[in-house]
């Protein structure tokens, strides 16, 4: 009570108050990100390793049993799965649901780097993975034009790319597609037997020449310089001068045995925009970071890249998931709106006046904004999941302040001033608010608090649905009563209304909510009052009610292990 008193009392400091956590909450929900799905610690860590050339018996020995056996000792692992095939082997680490993801992907990450040294000198870096609902690529910018395929992949390389790993929120970017440069050496095999040599000896003898060298200081009086031997190859000309030592003596160039070209590389995928061959650029999020804003920081970012294209180059937007999430989320939204409006509507029929629906309806976004601040706090997003929790909840907002309203009418009506009936009508009618809220309570936290990934998801709606319950509760005991203290005066509801087109529709709700109650249907020269009857027969035959429902119930609940309804994830 001293809660409502002081909102009754010091109106403009509760205002401040109540003002604090609107602000507040707008601030939240600037900052809140936006994404499809809530974010949730998927138990899965893979490790992918490309050897190329290498058969799947190599692939299994030299490549996934070492990462197998280095992961096995981390802890809360659950199953280790592996997959070898041709030039590949990918290693999955599930770990237990408790296990934090993202600790577990650094830790395997140790592991992996840690046998670096024992995998085959031609294994390409592993690439540890952890799986997440919002890391899939949010964008694919295509380039096409009328220049060769290599120009295209240059500017795609040089240029899109470039510009867009540097975009906020950006973790990796990938080119799909086009002709990469390549430098081929062709060796001929009979060559090689004639002269003794291997296949092995050239890779061993290229890598040897073709690098830089730190070769120390150098000092020059005051000066100290610093000294590399500069031995990557320039051109095909002095790649082709290689000089190869032979078993028996001697030396071979390169050219002796081998054909050297500027050639590509095979293409071995093919992106193609609208029937005609292109180069795609896959665009993947920071896991932290929100869809929808790193995709439009792209979009702002490919409208500068598109000026500086070469002429003869399209740069277009093939696919964007953020347009998917953001209509997605804007449905969401527009039911919300829906859920206020039509509320509005219900509510306007029964208290039949507006001073009473503004009061009631004030506590709807100041629940839902304020639950902004909360959402924020908790390290939640905007997604369909929280949004939905928001939805559902837009009825109970109402409750509490309604049977508060209600009782401080009742107060008015007995010819107390509007500050002690909304003094009173508080103070008689607390507990019952207090019940109202705790039932939604304490079906709607256990929600937050399930274990395994149906948990995950709905974590964020269980606690949206109870923080925007909890702030309906304060609102309804400092707000309503306050609000009330100043705009309702004495007398009869009715009694208030002017004649206008709000009186209007007050009289027709007085009459339907009158005819639920006094609903008749004709029986012969007689009438029956349907509710009224049905209602005194429910009290005189009370076990019979119970009874019909307990068997509602048990039909209900047997529904799923009858297998009359289906389970999915």
């Amino acid at each position: 009570m001293r809660l409502t008193k002081f909102a009754i009392k010091r109106p403009a400091a509760m205002t401040i108050i109540i003002l604090f956590f609107v602000v507040m909450g707008l601030l939240g929900y600037s900052r809140l990100s936006a994404d499809l799905y809530p974010r949730v610690n998927i138990p899965f860590i893979t490790v992918f390793v490309a050897y190329p050339g290498a058969g799947a018996k190599e692939i299994e020995t030299q490549v996934v049993k070492p990462i197998e056996e280095a992961v096995s000792s981390l802890p809360k692992i659950k199953r280790t799965t592996s997959t070898s095939s041709e030039g590949r082997g990918v290693v999955i680490v599930e770990f237990e649901m408790t296990a934090n993801t993202d600790l577990a992907a650094i830790d395997v990450q140790k592991k992996v780097d840690g046998i670096a040294g024992i995998l085959p000198r031609d294994t390409e870096t592993p690439v540890v993975n952890k799986f997440d609902f919002n890391a899939e690529p949010i964008m694919t910018i295509a380039l096409s034009g009328n220049l060769p395929r290599e120009q295209i992949y240059l500017a795609a390389k040089d240029i899109v790319k470039e510009q867009v790993q540097k975009v906020a929120g950006v973790a990796e970017v990938t080119i799909m597609g086009g002709k990469e440069r390549e430098i081929q050496v062709k060796v001929d095999r009979h060559k090689l037997d004639t002269y003794g040599l291997s296949i092995n000896q050239i890779l061993a003898r290229i890598l040897l020449e073709n690098q830089n060298v730190p070769l120390g200081r150098l000092e020059e009086g005051k000066r100290e310089l610093v000294v590399r031997m500069v031995g990557e190859f320039n051109d095909l000309a002095d790649l082709a001068k290689l000089q190869i030592p032979l078993p028996t003596g001697g030396a071979i160039r390169l050219q002796d045995v081998a054909e050297i070209s500027d050639s590509f590389k095979d293409m071995q995928v093919y992106s193609r925009l609208n029937g005609l061959d292109a180069v795609g650029v896959v665009i993947q999020k920071q896991s932290d970071a929100s869809i929808v804003t790193t995709a439009d920081l792209v979009k702002n970012e490919a409208e500068k890249i598109r000026r500086e294209m070469p002429p003869g180059v399209d740069l277009v937007v093939a696919s964007d998931t953020a347009t998917f999430i953001r209509a997605a989320l804007d449905n969401t939204t527009e039911n919300l709106l829906e859920a206020v409006l039509m509320t509005s509507l219900v509510l306007f029929l029964f208290l039949r006046e507006w001073r009473s629906l503004f009061i009631v309806l004030l506590a709807i976004p100041t629940s839902i904004i304020s639950t902004f601040m909360m959402m924020y706090l908790l390290n939640f997003s905007l997604n369909i999941v929280s949004l939905t929790g928001l939805t559902v909840c837009v009825g109970i907002l109402v409750d509490d302040s309604i049977v508060i309203l209600e009782n401080i009418y009742r107060h008015l009506q007995m010819g107390k001033t509007p500050w002690q009936a909304a003094l009173d009508g508080r103070r008689e009618i607390g507990l019952a608010a207090i019940a109202i809220t705790l039932s939604d309570v304490v079906i709607f936290l256990p929600i937050a608090f399930l274990t395994g990934m149906v948990g995950q998801f709905f974590r964020q709606f269980g606690l949206t649905v109870v923080c925007a319950t909890l702030f309906s509760l304060f609102v309804s005991f400092t707000l309503t009563p306050m609000l009330a203290s100043r705009l309702l005066g004495n007398g009869e509801r009715e009694g208030r209304q002017k004649t206008s087109l709000l009186a209007g529709i007050a009289r027709i709700g007085s009459r339907v909510t009158s005819s639920l109650t006094t609903w008749t249907v004709p029986l012969g020269y007689k009438t029956l009052a349907v509710y009224q009857r049905l209602l005194n027969w429910a009290l005189m035959h009370r076990r019979t009610v119970i009874a019909a429902y307990l068997a509602v119930i048990l039909a209900t609940g047997a529904l799923i292990p009858l297998k009359a309804i289906g389970t999915e994830f």
